[in-house]
């Protein structure tokens, strides 16, 4: 074994500077299991449960833990006495030309036997059992990467319900304003008609009706396939996206993070469970392989009956019986040991580097989510006072209008102003919304912290 040693170390999630973005965020609680409930849609809250009940990656994911945990089992066997009975009744030809004495050579007779075996692996070294303590920690792992692919799928349901909620906003506003485009267009066929304008002049504010046509029929595509990737992520049809109403999301919860994240984010991100205990099951079968190199013993024993016939088989004449150990002892092997070392020390590498390569982009994850919030924020205040004077604008130039000092072009003119602004806010709302739905997958989606919490293997 020499020479063979790991390299790779744990990082400690406190030692990494958080910035900052996450130092200052205002102190939260973490999320709830059912973290998207806070958007207050109850159209989106049974998607989710859908989601979670039928989605075919999810149970497929589902389905590995089951694998998993069969393997453990297996693996759990091999540390347990091994009892087995055998029983053969033959009627059998003995040659008169071998070491058969009479009266049994050249007969055929019955060839009966009963037998009860023992064998026990006294594990000594522990390999057995650091084997089967890998296979546990792979289980755990696959039933954290289980709770990954659920949050993820979550997650892409909720942003995709959200871009629909955007695409409806948008598509009221494409609405409107395409009636804008209708109203100027009559207006100039009016003033064309009283010999107050030209056919050049119509000619021009007819020109973006189609292109705005052209939008309301690419956000109604948009809006389809959001339908349908909501379906299919929820494990229907097409069709039963056709029944989707329009979203009625809404967001009141505070943005902020939970106390003491860098440490806790270890034990609440599912994947960074995973990674744990892959590092774990690691160290284990580190350990077996290293008790490879040592002799093994096995306890091995058996008891029964063998006879000639029926009439004295169950009998002291006919009792058999043996026990004693049986020694391996590895002496020359080519390098076979050394090479499975080798290979379990790089793969304890490789999970550790994983680990640690996750936790910096966990940490960046949480950093950007955050920033985004925090950004949008100050962008909506901004897009919300334009939102403001574009509306007052648009007031006035109605006043003035139906005073008589304008003509209703710049009631047009300011409207459309006001629609842009409205157009704006409402990208804005939406990306708010996904930045949200994007911290809650950073923080690990109300995941519960099973490191150090699961009970070792007896």
């Amino acid at each position: 074994m020499s020479g063979i040693e790991t390299h790779a170390q744990i990082k400690d999630a406190n030692a990494f500077d958080a910035g900052k973005t996450i130092a200052k965020a205002q102190i939260t609680v973490w999320p709830t299991d059912e973290w998207w409930k806070v958007y207050g849609d109850l159209q989106l809250d049974d998607l989710i449960a859908r989601t979670i009940a039928d989605n075919p990656t999810l149970l497929v994911a589902r389905n590995r833990i089951a694998l998993s945990q069969g393997v453990a089992d297996s693996m759990h066997a091999e540390t347990l006495p091994d009892i087995s009975a055998d029983t053969s009744i033959m009627r059998e030809r003995f040659t008169a030309l071998q070491y058969i004495p009479p009266p049994w050579a050249g007969n055929t007779i019955w060839n009966n036997k009963a037998q009860l075996s023992l064998a026990y692996d006294l594990d000594l070294w522990g390999r057995q059992e650091s084997i089967w303590r890998a296979s546990v920690n792979e289980t755990r792992a696959a039933a954290a990467e289980s709770q990954q692919v659920k949050l993820e799928l979550v997650n892409a349901v909720v942003r995709s319900y959200v871009q629909m909620a955007m695409e409806f906003g948008l598509r009221d506003i494409a609405a409107e304003h395409m009636e804008q485009i209708e109203q100027r267009i009559a207006i100039a066929r009016r003033s064309l008609k009283a010999g107050l304008g030209t056919e050049f002049q119509v000619s021009e504010v007819e020109v973006p009706l189609p292109l705005a046509r052209a939008k309301i029929e690419a956000i109604d595509m948009r809006i389809v396939l959001l339908r349908n990737q909501i379906s299919a992520l929820s494990g229907q049809g097409p069709g039963a996206g056709e029944g989707m109403t329009r979203p009625t999301m809404q967001l009141n919860a505070p943005v902020g993070l939970p106390d003491q994240l860098p440490a806790n984010l270890i034990g609440r991100r599912p994947d960074m469970q995973a990674c744990r205990w892959r590092i774990e099951a690691a160290q284990q079968n580190i350990a077996g392989a290293k008790a490879a190199f040592y002799p093994n013993i096995n306890l091995l024993a058996f008891a029964g009956f063998q006879s000639f016939g029926f009439a004295q088989m169950i009998s002291n004449a006919g009792a058999i019986g043996g026990v004693g150990p049986a020694i391996s002892l590895p002496i020359f092997d080519g390098g076979r040991r050394r090479g499975n070392l080798s290979v379990k020390t790089a793969a304890y590498d490789i999970a550790v580097e994983n680990y640690n390569g996750l936790l910096l982009r966990a940490l960046q994850d949480v950093s950007d989510q955050l920033a985004t919030l925090q950004s949008n924020a100050k962008q909506r205040a901004e897009a919300e006072t334009a939102m403001q004077l574009a509306h007052k604008t648009y007031t006035l130039a109605q006043a003035s209008y139906r005073a008589g000092l304008d003509n209703y072009q710049h009631v047009l003119d300011a409207r459309i102003s006001e629609l842009r602004q409205q157009e704006t806010l409402v990208q804005m709302q939406a990306a708010r919304l996904d930045a949200y739905a994007g911290l809650m997958r950073a923080l690990g989606g109300g995941a519960k912290d099973v490191i150090g919490s699961q009970a070792a293997p007896r």
